[in-house]
């Protein structure tokens, strides 16, 4: 059972991902250092068998939502229009929010947010998850250590599972995507 802190703060934070949607291109983002572990490379996660299996599992438990409507279907809300890089050297695109899983925990099958793109016909792609967490201390995963989230007292660290990263698979924005215009 939640205690009345941890509900409350999720609902302030339910609320904000969602009032975020109604300001376009806002970068709200997080620390965003932009890149994956201490190295550059987008293959680096490829060495670390924690982070290989993480991959693998996220791929496997988000196949269904390569396709919005999944998602949807599945209770994933809209919470950002497309965020940006305010130097426009890069996105994440568009966060969608199962708010039922926002809490302190971190699971690798239950990613919170999924992060879309439209592709060059126009149809969004799932191209990334996130992982964003209510708890006190910044939590990791596969021995990553999550960044300060988007708004106060969240964490969050994205994995590039469906489109390829050049600043790594664990970086928070890419800098080959751009918001539409």
């Amino acid at each position: 059972m939640r205690n009345r802190t941890t509900t409350g703060l999720m609902s302030m934070v339910a609320a904000a991902v969602l009032a975020v949607g109604l300001a376009p291109g806002t970068a709200v983002a997080h620390d965003g250092h932009g890149r994956g572990g201490d190295s550059d490379k987008s293959d680096d996660w490829k060495k670390d068998s924690e982070q290989r299996k993480l991959v693998k599992t996220l791929r496997n438990v988000t196949e269904d939502y390569r396709w919005l409507q999944n998602a949807i279907d599945d209770d994933y809300e809209p919470a950002s229009a497309c965020v940006e890089k305010a130097d426009g050297s890069g996105a994440m695109g568009f966060h969608y929010l199962k708010k039922d899983l926002l809490d302190d925990k971190t699971q690798a099958r239950k990613p919170e947010v999924l992060v879309y793109m439209p592709n060059e016909h126009g149809r969004m792609k799932l191209v990334a998850v996130e992982f964003l967490s209510t708890a006190a201390e910044a939590p990791e995963i596969a021995g990553l250590e999550f960044e300060k989230g988007p708004f106060e007292g969240t964490w969050a660290r994205h994995a590039w599972v469906w489109k390829d990263n050049p600043d790594g698979m664990f970086a928070a924005y890419n800098p080959d995507h751009s918001c539409p215009k």
